[in-house]
């Protein structure tokens, strides 16, 4: 009976000493589990944080580069990162830099021979009579637009070059928007006349905003030579105004050749020609041109395609409103 006890009791004690350990066992690995978690989960957050100040093009230095941890590791690969892109970002700016200063001193000589052109052009031009060929004066015509061409090119390159470096700043005052449009339309009248095209306006009296005239000015002479030169004769281009809670809003509408799907953002970028307008005169600056103006302005420019047509929309923060009688011209 004794030895009976005693053998239960033993394999009691077995059962006790094993059912201990386990738990103990079970309860050393949860910890150390849960120990190893939270410095996980806290090296995490540490490579997040670190991730986050390179989006946002903070430097990286951490003084617990060096160590064995996962944390190191990837601080260390994130820094040689950002260093690499410095590098390449430099490098790249440098590269523009001497394109715009490249692409500015070829028009500054061209300016010159241009001159000369012009000049001799009209020379030539009083030198004709009435009693020469009229092939003569098409040909003095022809020589005209080329040089007028030319020119409008040359001048477009050093505004683009000197806005791109910061050459030139806009001079915001409050001015007429509408009196500035009606400048500019004012410039390309002759232009649309050439080719029987017609502007139907509808704008208010007077729109108080503040803006650089002179350079508005010329954002919106190219949005309407852009309109003109690819319209076709005979035909209209609209231009209407409304006010919504953050901009005016200047619509040009035209029903010339548009533009295909994919390229609304497209004709903003620097000598893009889109597809539909090849084969045509122009180079691809005058939008590029007149959304940096727009964009030094706080504004926003903006494409959609018509059928048929083109809408640019021109949008100016409204700083000060004043609307007085609606006109249509």
């Amino acid at each position: 009976m004794y030895l009976e006890w005693d053998i239960e009791w033993e394999i009691s004690m077995v059962v006790a000493i094993f059912t201990v350990l386990l738990v103990g066992f079970i309860l050393g690995g949860s910890t150390v589990y849960l120990v190893e978690n939270h410095f996980r989960t806290k090296e995490m957050n540490k490579i997040y944080k670190l991730t986050e100040s390179l989006i946002n093009g903070n430097d990286l230095n951490d003084s617990d580069i060096g160590k064995e941890t996962l944390y190191s590791k990837t601080a260390n690969q994130l820094i040689r990162l950002q260093k690499m892109l410095e590098g390449r970002r430099k490098e790249a700016e440098k590269s523009q830099y001497e394109i715009q200063k490249l692409i500015s001193e070829i028009a500054h000589q061209l300016r010159t021979p241009l001159a000369n052109i012009k000049n001799y052009t009209e020379l030539l031009q009083e030198s004709l009579d009435e009693t020469q060929e009229v092939m003569n004066t098409e040909y003095i015509k022809d020589l005209q637009t080329s040089e007028e061409q030319l020119c409008f090119l040359v001048e477009s390159f050093i505004k683009t070059a000197r806005l791109e470096q910061g050459i030139i700043q806009v001079h915001m005052q409050k001015e007429n928007l509408v009196e500035t449009i009606l400048n500019a339309l004012g410039q390309i009248q002759k232009k649309a006349e050439d080719k029987d095209i017609f502007f139907q306006v509808d704008l208010p009296e007077k729109i108080i905003c503040e803006h650089d005239k002179n350079w508005m000015c010329e954002a919106f002479y190219n949005v309407f030579d852009n309109a003109v030169k690819y319209s076709k004769s005979n035909s209209t281009i609209d231009i209407t105004m409304k006010q919504t809670e953050m901009f005016y809003e200047v619509q040009i509408r035209d029903y010339g050749i548009g533009i295909k799907d994919g390229e609304e953002n497209k004709i903003f970028q620097r000598f893009y020609r889109g597809e539909q307008a090849r084969g045509q005169e122009g180079c691809g600056i005058g939008l590029y041109l007149s959304r940096e103006i727009v964009l030094l302005q706080k504004g926003i420019m903006k494409a959609t395609q018509m059928k048929p047509g083109l809408l640019i929309e021109v949008n100016l923060p409204v700083w000060i409103f004043h609307m007085q009688s609606v006109r249509s011209l």
